[in-house]
């Protein structure tokens, strides 16, 4: 029997460990049943009166996100009618970080209305509008346009820029103030600056053919020639025209990096005029002493050789005809 007593101690002594972990097992349960559950933050209200979304602005940064909401607050606070000149201002730049070019004019344009001044004005004047045919008013005015370019249409151009739809769409209704307006389809960049009755217009298509209008209530002019790597080049023509559309004068010859090179035809006044170019520009032409002493240049006559056209306060050793002289504008594509 004594030697029992050992062993029977031993599962005592186990029977005793089993219990008090199965205790602290289910403490550990009891505990983790009964810790308090974590309760989420409550969503804030979204801002809803003028001071909570003024309020709201300020505590935005600048990303995108931010911008997006800030975007919603002014034109929640817009559609309130508590907007202050700050806050169109704000939009404003609001819409040109997001890319918004219409946008942003149009909002200018209101502040503009509201608190007219020359600043105001020449910011509306700086935006450019790009459209890339997805506005149906505006690609159908892009096509009519490069048309008439397309085909010296120059009546057809001045009936274009005067209609109502024009001025809607390309000036929002504003006169006095020049909209820029830069539209991008295909090969063709087609740049339009209008300010009432006055427009100026370049279409830069495929192959470098270039084309250009500028016009007014005083009268217009027009032109066709070829540019490549920033020089005029090729077959060139200019016709200018006065108010009631009759013409003036037209020009048509070879440009060569934007000089007139070999010959230059001149109409004007009912009589045609031609002149041989050296290839620098520099006329070839005989220099009466009557223009000379007129400080003048002759670059063309008629075919009698009885009147000629000569250019004033030039030097026939410096006077070039070149695509300036034309009337050609110096070209850069605007962004």
């Amino acid at each position: 029997m004594k030697r029992n007593v050992p062993a029977r101690i031993c599962i005592f002594l186990i029977l005793i460990l089993i219990l008090v972990s199965c205790g602290q097992v289910q403490n550990a349960q009891e505990q983790e049943s009964t810790a308090p559950a974590e309760t989420p933050e409550p969503t804030p209200a979204p801002p809803e009166t003028a001071e909570e979304l003024r309020q709201a602005i300020a505590q935005l940064d600048s990303g995108k996100e931010a911008l997006d909401l800030k975007r919603g607050y002014y034109e929640q606070l817009l559609g309130m009618d508590a907007f202050e000149e700050a806050d169109y201002v704000a939009l404003a730049q609001l819409y040109a970080d997001l890319d918004e070019k219409m946008l942003q004019r149009d909002i200018l344009s209101k502040v503009l209305r509201l608190y007219p001044s020359r600043e105001y004005a020449d910011r509306v004047s700086a935006i450019v509008v790009q459209e890339n045919g997805e506005n149906e008013g505006m690609a159908a005015l892009a096509e009519q346009t490069m048309t008439a370019l397309g085909s010296h249409d120059m009546t057809g151009l001045q009936k274009l820029t005067g209609q109502e739809e024009w001025r809607r769409i390309l000036q929002g209704g504003m006169l006095g103030i020049e909209t820029r307006t830069r539209y991008c389809q295909g090969d063709d960049v087609l740049q339009i600056a209008a300010d009432g009755p006055r427009t100026e217009i370049t279409w830069h298509g495929a192959d470098g053919r270039f084309c250009f209008y500028q016009g007014d209530e005083t009268g217009a002019v027009l032109g066709e020639a070829v540019l490549k790597d920033g020089a005029y080049s090729g077959a060139a023509t200019v016709t200018y025209t006065d108010g009631e559309g009759n013409i003036l004068r037209s020009f048509s010859g070879t440009l060569q990096d934007g000089i007139c090179v070999d010959q230059i035809t001149v109409e004007y006044q009912g009589a045609t005029y031609t002149g041989k170019l050296n290839a620098d520009g520099t006329s070839m032409e005989e220099q009466y002493q009557k223009a000379a002493d007129a400080h003048g240049v002759v670059y063309a006559y008629t075919a009698d050789g009885k009147s000629y056209l000569y250019q004033e306060e030039a030097e026939p050793e410096t006077f070039r005809l070149d695509a300036a002289y034309l009337g050609f504008p110096e070209y850069a594509e605007w962004r």
